[in-house]
């Protein structure tokens, strides 16, 4: 039995690995943000080329820091083999980059995919990009709910236990409130609409001008009676295949790795 390893690339990416394979959402490795829209950047992207590895990169929709212009085409030309999927808007962008149509895979809401080891499923968001998604990442033994960008929605709980169809380990969800993504408060909501095993907030922490405070939501998710933490940039959490038990493997450079029995 293998569980998942799960480690924050700051922003809304995420690594997903599992036997030997790695599934990586949303990179954002250059400062186009910065350049283009003048964002202030206070975080950086936690791996080098040589350490990112990924098997497969997903892009949950087409704005610069999910789908980075810059960074993806040196990701396709380091590694070769990689496949780029995404929703409709970001396969068209893959296109315009340039990266081979043999190396792209078009995934929209309510489809599922088998890469490896893993299964993707992507679900509805509601945000600036029509085509944006949310993404369930599933082995055979754990199960994760990554909102991507999106508002909150009546019926976004629901869509989402109806895809997973099991219980979820880990809810990894916007917080930041701020261009169509759901508020602090309205995460918490939906984090005890879903009563995952774990909470971790996202999308905060990249940008000076688009970053909340992640406290509040841990503690209300708290108060909800569900575990949650924060992550910093580079760190993984590990998840036990045994129900019921998450490990987190917390890595900091210069010190030694801590774990903490969250379930």
């Amino acid at each position: 039995m293998h569980g998942m390893e799960i480690t924050w690339l700051t922003q809304a990416s995420f690594a997903f690995d599992c036997k030997g394979k790695r599934v990586v959402v949303d990179p954002y490795l250059s400062n186009i943000a910065t350049a283009n829209h003048g964002m202030t950047r206070i975080a950086e992207f936690p791996l080098s080329m040589d350490e990112l590895k990924p098997d497969f990169i997903f892009c949950t929709h087409d704005h610069v820091d999910h789908l980075d212009p810059e960074g993806l085409p040196q990701i396709a030309e380091a590694y070769p083999d990689c496949v780029f999927i995404g929703p409709q808007s970001v396969v068209a962008h893959y296109r315009k980059l340039g990266i081979e149509p043999s190396r792209i895979q078009e995934l929209i809401a309510g489809e599922s995919r088998s890469l490896g080891p893993f299964t993707l499923t992507a679900t509805q968001a509601v945000h600036s990009d029509y085509y944006a998604v949310g993404l369930i990442v599933q082995t055979l033994e754990n199960c994760v709910y990554l909102s991507g960008d999106t508002l909150s929605f009546k019926t976004l709980g629901e869509h989402v236990k109806q895809l997973a169809q099991t219980e979820l380990d880990i809810v990894l969800i916007c917080i930041n409130g701020r261009l169509g993504n759901m508020t602090l408060d309205e995460a918490v909501n939906m984090v005890g609409e879903l009563q995952p095993r774990l909470a971790i907030p996202m999308h905060y922490g990249l940008f000076a001008e688009n970053t909340v405070d992640p406290q509040p939501f841990v503690e209300k998710c708290k108060a909800l009676g569900v575990a949650a933490q924060t992550l910093t940039p580079g760190a993984s959490l590990r998840l036990n295949p045994r129900p019921g038990e998450v490990e987190s493997k917390i890595k900091h450079e210069g010190s030694k790795d801590t774990k903490l029995r969250v379930l």
